[in-house]
């Protein structure tokens, strides 16, 4: 019989499988993309932001190529994890994931690396979630040290979590 660890990492792995699917599935794509870009650089956290962690897209996720021009054009620091800057650097943090639920919820690729960067973050850094809108679920399998983000930016638009 499985333990409810492995029955978690199972149900992630499933979700993560499936999310991507859906992802890949869109034909439109670059469309929606543009759109998340036009409603994360509208949010007022954005316009006041000085630095803003960011993240190169893979196959399937939101780009953000839009975020990083809107940024230089406004002399805001952009930096990807990549970069291995501390967690006490950005004021805007935009994470990637393969679910979202409204709540703030995430599921992201399964390396980790939000999971390990978002605790050290300063109190009053904003994280953003971003996620195409099908990639909104009503529920996650989530874990204790899983950090509940601020808001999640849709091609529908913004939704701050209530907190």
């Amino acid at each position: 019989m499985a333990d409810s660890n492995e029955v978690l990492a199972e149900s992630k792995r499933d979700l993560r499988a499936r999310m991507r699917i859906v992802r890949r599935g869109l034909p439109d794509r670059p469309v929606r993309s543009q759109r998340i870009v036009e409603h994360l650089t509208g949010l007022e956290v954005m316009t006041g932001a000085e630095r803003v962690l960011l993240y190169g897209a893979i196959v399937g996720e939101v780009d953000l190529a839009g975020v990083v021009t809107w940024c230089a054009r406004r002399g805001s620091a952009t930096a990807v994890p990549e970069d291995d800057v501390d967690a006490d650097w950005p004021d805007v943090i935009v994470v990637p994931g393969t679910a979202f639920t409204a709540r703030g919820e995430r599921l992201g690729q399964g390396g980790g690396w939000y999971d390990r960067f978002l605790p050290g973050r300063r109190a009053d850094a904003v994280t953003i979630g971003v996620c195409f809108a099908p990639q909104l679920v009503d529920r996650l399998p989530v874990e204790d040290h899983d950090v509940l983000l601020d808001c999640v930016v849709t091609d529908d638009g913004p939704i701050w979590v209530d907190g």
